[in-house]
Order: C-alpha cells, then sequence, then structure tokens
C-alpha cells in the first residue's frame, strides 16, 4: 500500500495542475478527425467507388454524336454542265451495345469491386497505425511529464541536503569537502532536470502537432500512466489474421490477380458489337445540296486469330504474378504471427517488471529515509546520503519507465491484433 500511494503521489502531479486534460480516447479521436494520411486513404476509398462505377457503365450501350463539315474551294465538274457543290456537312447520332467480349467488362467490375475492398482495407490498417502512434504519443508525454516531476522533487532533496551541510559547515562541524560534493550533486540534479524539460516539451509538441493544434499549447493529460487495467486475453495468430486489414488485403490481392488473369485470357476471345446509326446531311457526291437521312445498322466481329504465341506468354506473366501475392501473403502471415507473440511476451514480461521496480522504490525510499536520518544524527558520512538519493531517482526512473513500457507494449499487442 505504501508503494502504490508514493507512486500515485508523484506521478499523478501533473494530472492536477491542468486546465484542460485530454483522456486517451479524446486525444485518439482528435488525431482521427486531423490525420491527413487518414483522410488520403478515405480519398483513396472514394476513387475506389467512382472507378467502380465507370466500369459500370461498360454494360451499357454507348451514344455518340459527330459532325462534320468541308468546303472544296476549287470548281469540280462531276459531268459536263453539273458542278459538284462546294459546301459538304453531315451530323450522325450513333449507338453502340457491346454483346460478347469474352465477359471482358464483367471481369474489369469484378476486379473494380475487389480494388476498392482493397482501398477500405487500407483505410483501416492506417487507422491502426495511426492510433498506435498516437497511443506512443500520449504516454511519451505523460511519461516525460512524470520524470520531470521526479527530476524536481531530486532537485529540492538535494537543495535541502545542501541546506543542512551548509549549515553545519559553518558551524565547523564537517569539512568544505562534503559542501563541495552536495553542490556538485545538486548542479547535476540542475542539469537533469533541465534535460527532463526539454524532453517533456518537446514531445509535448508532437502531440500537438499530430492533433492539430499549436504546438506550444500547454495541453494537459487526464489517463494516468500507473494505471493498469486488466490483462487482456491471449490470442492465437487465426483469430489476428481474420481481423487484420494488412492480411486481407493480401486476400485480396490474390483474387485480384486471379482476376486478371481470366481478364488477360478474355482479351484474346472474339468480341462482337452491334449498334445502330443515323446520319443527317448533304451525301458524298453533292451536286444538289439536298440534305437527307440516313439509317445504317450494323455489327462488328473480331476474333483473334494467331499472335505468335503472345497470348500464352501475357497469361503466364499474369499466373506468375498469382504466385507472387500468394508468397507474400504467406510472408506476412508468418511476420504477424511473430509479432502477436513478441507483443504478448513484451506485454507480460513488462507487467511484471512493473512488480519488481515498484518493490524496489520502496527499499530505495526506505534506505533514503534511514540514511538521511543517520546523517542528521551524525552516524553517517554524507556520502551515503548522496548514493542513497541516486538510488532512490534510478528507482523512480525505473517506475516510470516501466509503467512506459507496459503502456507501449499494450499498443503494440493491440495493434497486431487489430483490437483498437
Amino acid at each position: 500500500m505504501k508503494n502504490i500511494l508514493w507512486i500515485g503521489l508523484l506521478l499523478c502531479l501533473s494530472a492536477g495542475s491542468r486546465a484542460q486534460s485530454l483522456t486517451l480516447q479524446q486525444y485518439r479521436q482528435r488525431v482521427l478527425d486531423y490525420n491527413q494520411e487518414i483522410k488520403q486513404s478515405q480519398e483513396a476509398v472514394n476513387a475506389a467507388i467512382y472507378a467502380l462505377k465507370s466500369v459500370k457503365t461498360g454494360f451499357f450501350p454507348k451514344v455518340d454524336i459527330t459532325g462534320s463539315y468541308s468546303y472544296q474551294i476549287e470548281n469540280v465538274t462531276f459531268m459536263p454542265g453539273t458542278d459538284l457543290k462546294h459546301d459538304n456537312y453531315s451530323a450522325e447520332a450513333g449507338l453502340v451495345q457491346n454483346i460478347y467480349a469474352g465477359s471482358a467488362v464483367r471481369k474489369q467490375y469484378e476486379a473494380a469491386r475487389l480494388q476498392e475492398a482493397i482501398a477500405r482495407l487500407g483505410e483501416e490498417y492506417t487507422v491502426d497505425n495511426i492510433l498506435y502512434a498516437a497511443d506512443v504519443n500520449y504516454w511519451t508525454v505523460v511519461a516525460n511529464r512524470n520524470l520531470y516531476d521526479i527530476a524536481d522533487r531530486f532537485v529540492n532533496i538535494v537543495s535541502e541536503l545542501f541546506d543542512v551541510v551548509g549549515k553545519r559547515f559553518t558551524e565547523g562541524a564537517i569539512s568544505k569537502t562534503d559542501v563541495l560534493m552536495v553542490q556538485s550533486r545538486l548542479k547535476e540534479a540542475e542539469v537533469q532536470l533541465n534535460t527532463s524539460a526539454t524532453n517533456y516539451r518537446t514531445s509535448l509538441q508532437t502531440l500537438n502537432i499530430m492533433m492539430g493544434i499549436a504546438a506550444d499549447t500547454d495541453t494537459g493529460l487526464a489517463d494516468s500512466i500507473q494505471h493498469i487495467s486488466a490483462l487482456p486475453l491471449r490470442q492465437e495468430v487465426d483469430v489476428a489474421l481474420k481481423k487484420r486489414p494488412d492480411y486481407l488485403m493480401a486476400e485480396q490481392d490474390i483474387e485480384l490477380a486471379r482476376v486478371q488473369t481470366r481478364l488477360m485470357k478474355a482479351s484474346y476471345l472474339p468480341n462482337l458489337a452491334v449498334g445502330i446509326k443515323e446520319k443527317w446531311g448533304t451525301t458524298l457526291i453533292n451536286i444538289d445540296g439536298d440534305k437527307r437521312f440516313s439509317t445504317i445498322a450494323f455489327a462488328n466481329l473480331n476474333i483473334p486469330v494467331f499472335y505468335w504465341g503472345k497470348r500464352r506468354q501475357d497469361v503466364r506473366v499474369s499466373e506468375v504474378q498469382e504466385q507472387m501475392k500468394e508468397l507474400e501473403r504467406s510472408k506476412l502471415s508468418d511476420q504477424i504471427s511473430l509479432e502477436l507473440n513478441n507483443a504478448w511476451v513484451n506485454l507480460t514480461e513488462s507487467l511484471k517488471k512493473v512488480a519488481i521496480v515498484s518493490s524496489s522504490l520502496d527499499i530505495a525510499h526506505d534506505n533514503l529515509v534511514l540514511n538521511t536520518f543517520s546523517y542528521n544524527e551524525g552516524k553517517l558520512p554524507v556520502i551515503d546520503v548522496l548514493s542513497a538519493q541516486v538510488t532512490w531517482l534510478q528507482a523512480y526512473t525505473n517506475v516510470v519507465s516501466a509503467y512506459y513500457q507496459y503502456k507501449v507494449a499494450l499498443a503494440e499487442y493491440e495493434r497486431a491484433l487489430s483490437g483498437f
């Protein structure tokens, strides 16, 4: 209980002194609302949706309207006594419907749907990475603030000792050496306080920029780094594979490669289209200048016959791409398995470390109190007090570092599971 009270008193000093405080969830939401990478991934989804709609139009007839005009400068005699008119003009409206193209349009539509799904998974993957970065930034600021408070308290502890040795030196009870030793330690403590302040300010600037506010904003953070919730349940890699956006993207990439192979084969199949044209204007040989309508129905058939084996080679290239995508998925599966297991080990070991360093802090605190008391009673040299102070500082620093490592390990485990 004493250990918890000591840690809570020092690590929570900063939380009560801030006017505006953000919880981790609030900070996450602000980052998600501002982050440019997420907005870029959202635009990529929009682009994929538009591409899908564009491909879908291939199922419908196409209508074109064209017009032409020409003027023959020289006089041209068609037959004796009959000259051609100088003006030739026409307007034409045509409708064409694709009947068969080896199911190419349908396969293009399937590919576009897969690309949309990949874009949406890409957005989810970006969100997971940004949330992980937000968590790390949040706890980095909290940890640096706590380290600054510890350094400030250490300066006060050494200052109190400096006042004591100064008074005892004036009384002639100790030598100048003790004063110089404590004074040197005080300067070291002040340097460490300055370093801690720099680390805190720079990490706070990073946190502010990530959520889109001025870098020098004095943002307070409400969540305490010492709070440890229940350890999450360990999950098998199969659970992670069903949730991880990057793995689901890899599966979609394989299916897309298969569709592209079928699309490549379709490009060498017969192509049939039918249509109708309505033309109005002068005739090709314009003698009388009369305008008239003419209607044309047509059918276009294209049958690829011989391309010197190009079809076979193109299909082989597509099939190789399929194999490469499957290998990428297998590699990613191993990587996710490693990430998940490493994250779990880091999480459990960091939790054990928290318990160890917290116990060590109790010992260091008791040692500092006893050594300081014994020195004041004249039973110990000042070097023992200085040593106890350093041990106390290191123990407290280890506590903050252990809690920070636990928070980061938890964020890594959540990212490995895609469980933010």
